[in-house]
């Protein structure tokens, strides 16, 4: 089983089903719950390269007069509308560089005219085996088998922080 497998199956056992159970319907990667004057909504983003992911929410409210302010109206349901249409959306930090890894991850802190960049590399399951990590480069995450929880468990923790996110802007409505 790959990596993005064993990560999709903890997402949806670990995340997913506790938003399911609280009343969020939808199917991967949109989700929304829907209350008389507004909709919560969450959307997983993975990284186009593989191996990490970052999760968005956002709330709309239909019954608004200026529905534009809150959301992009293309004339689509509102069972259609996700995060991405949203105006006003709030990114979980991730625990590397805004994004979930669930991989091994190697840093590099270096400075270029007094300026201070941050490089990470992150390295597949199938590339570890003959990987050598460039000069100054340093692990800081190891997958294994572990390391799905342990990313559930971090999303888990930083959804807290969306809740509370959520409860503000429903006092908006």
């Amino acid at each position: 089983m790959s990596q993005s497998t064993k990560m999709n199956a903890a997402l949806k056992k670990y995340v997913l089903q506790p938003l399911i159970d609280d009343g969020f319907t939808g199917k991967y990667p949109h989700y929304r719950k829907v209350y008389e004057n507004r909709i919560e909504l969450l959307s997983i983003q993975k990284n186009k390269y593989g191996n990490s992911f970052t999760i968005e929410i956002s709330t709309i409210f239909p019954k608004q007069k200026d529905r534009k302010k809150n959301f992009n109206d293309h004339g689509e349901g509102l069972d259609e509308i996700n995060v991405w249409d949203t105006n006003l959306r709030y990114r979980l930090p991730g625990t590397i560089n805004g994004w979930f890894y669930y991989t091994d991850v190697y840093t590099c802190t270096y400075k270029i005219k007094g300026r201070k960049f941050v490089d990470y590399l992150d390295i597949s399951e199938t590339k570890k085996r003959d990987f050598q990590p460039p000069e100054n480069y340093e692990q800081i995450q190891q997958a294994d088998d572990t390391i799905y929880e342990k990313v559930c468990f971090d999303v888990n923790k930083q959804m807290e922080k969306a809740f509370e996110w959520w409860g503000k802007m429903s006092k908006k409505a």
